[in-house]
């Protein structure tokens, strides 16, 4: 199924978000025009946003506020104008004393997937740099946004920041209430899932993490712990937790206290831990592990020695007679590393790892 068939947009409406050169939005009083290259461009972007990797679902924290301006808009036809102009007033208060955030263009349209007849909305926070160009022009007295010179901007990339509302009657049924795309959070943060002003102040929800999310955060989180405490601990306590988050993943569940206080010897530490991985994204301290994700994460693994040294090979060539054997010396204290292998290349700093 291509994408315009996907995707079928209603209505739409442009406002502007510029708190660096204006003291208020630059609202429009009336929708923009939809032609076919608009329709095309809208499409696209919502089709790549709402299923881009980084897009997650989330929950509206109470009816009131942001939550009850979408709901107006979605249930009375006569509130889309009114109800769009809400919502940039509402975006601009939120970034007016953020001089870090780019001016932008606020999209807010209603389209409807196939076989629905329930409208959703969806809000683009379109930045300069994604290429979308809103042209001001007045029509007997009446501001108006338009897209100018639409096809030009059509292979813009995917957008930073967009969410996308369900209406309330499809909200129990699908157990979320939008969902959110901030990709600029996302990789500027690391792992400190989706925490940025677009989320939490302007759409005044709370996003979750999928499955593949929490075990990930879990593993990076533990071992960036790891490295903050392990100068201070017996080398043996250093092993014993990384092999313990390795051991995590193969469970049916992960229970991330019983594991802090199977790896961690100290009960202060313990909750040093699980303070560090609730401040930094970890929102479910038990959880299944993503079959996928553990599987990546297990593939390889990696170890390192004096001097600089780096090894990373396959887990399950590691042991007696495979291609990494490690044998320890309680007396010198020292690692004896014995390596089989029919290939041994020298590789040139920066080239293939």
């Amino acid at each position: 199924m291509s994408v315009e068939d996907q995707v079928r947009i209603h209505r739409v409406i442009v406002h502007k978000v510029d708190h660096k050169h204006f003291d208020q939005p630059q609202l429009s009083d009336l929708e923009s025009v939809i032609d076919d290259a608009v329709a095309s461009f809208l499409r696209r972007h919502i089709a790549d946003s709402r299923v881009h990797k980084y897009t997650r679902t989330a929950v509206f924290e109470g009816e009131e506020g942001f939550c009850a301006i979408c709901d107006r808009l979605l249930g009375d036809a006569d509130q889309f104008v009114p109800q769009s102009q809400a919502i940039a007033t509402h975006l601009f208060q939120t970034v007016k004393d953020d001089r870090r955030i780019s001016p932008s263009d606020l999209v807010v349209c209603t389209y409807s997937e196939p076989g629905e007849a329930a409208q959703r909305l969806a809000l683009l926070k379109m930045d300069p740099e994604e290429g979308f160009v809103g042209r001001q022009r007045t029509i007997k007295g009446k501001v108006q946004f338009v897209f100018d010179a639409a096809s030009e901007v059509l292979p813009t990339g995917n957008l930073q920041k967009c969410a996308f509302v369900l209406p309330p009657a499809l909200r129990d049924g699908a157990g979320y209430h939008l969902r959110v795309l901030d990709q600029q959070a996302t990789r500027y943060g690391g792992y400190r899932l989706v925490a940025s002003f677009f989320v939490t102040d302007f759409l005044q929800c709370q996003v979750g993490l999928e499955p593949q999310d929490r075990t990930r955060t879990f593993v990076v989180l533990s071992h960036e712990w790891l490295g903050r405490v392990k100068s201070t601990w017996p080398e043996g306590d250093v092993q014993r937790f990384t092999r313990q988050v390795r051991g995590a993943l193969e469970g049916e569940e992960i229970d991330v206290e019983a594991f802090a206080r199977g790896a961690i010897p100290s009960a202060d530490q313990q909750e040093a831990y699980l303070g560090y991985l609730l401040e930094r994204g970890q929102q479910e301290l038990a959880f299944a592990p993503d079959p996928a994700e553990r599987e990546r994460l297990a593939k390889y693994t990696w170890f390192e020695g004096d001097h600089g040294l780096r090894v990373r090979v396959e887990s399950n060539a590691v042991g007696p007679g495979k291609t990494l054997q490690v044998r320890h010396d309680d007396v010198t204290h020292t690692y004896t590393i014995t390596i089989r292998t029919h290939v041994w290349r020298e590789q040139l700093k920066g080239g293939s790892r």
